[in-house]
């Protein structure tokens, strides 16, 4: 059972693997849990997909679906950032009303 378990989600991992178009070795290289004995398959499957989600692999493979020229990338990344900077100041805003 450990071993289908273990199996299902070491190839749930490789395809979410992104190659790294140079030698360099990408932050986004493989996502691991350890799998305790007894533990049902449903938790496990529940932090595999919790951990992926915070390696950014998905949004890696929504950003390389299509080619993106460096200035799709640069306004991306302003967007991005756009919208970070506005839940900070909301959530700024939010915890000094709480007081």
């Amino acid at each position: 059972m450990r071993v289908l378990i273990l199996f299902i989600l070491a190839s749930l991992a490789s395809s979410f693997m992104v190659l790294p178009k140079t030698s360099v070795p990408s932050p986004l290289s493989s996502v691991k849990i350890s799998v305790s004995d007894g533990e049902p398959v449903e938790s496990a499957l529940r932090r595999f997909k919790r951990e992926v989600n915070k390696s950014g692999h998905l949004m890696e493979l929504r950003h390389r679906r299509h080619f993106e020229n460096s200035q799709e990338y640069k306004k991306r990344k302003l967007v991005q950032a756009r919208n970070r900077k506005r839940l900070e100041r909301l959530n700024k805003r939010r915890m000094s009303n709480r007081t």
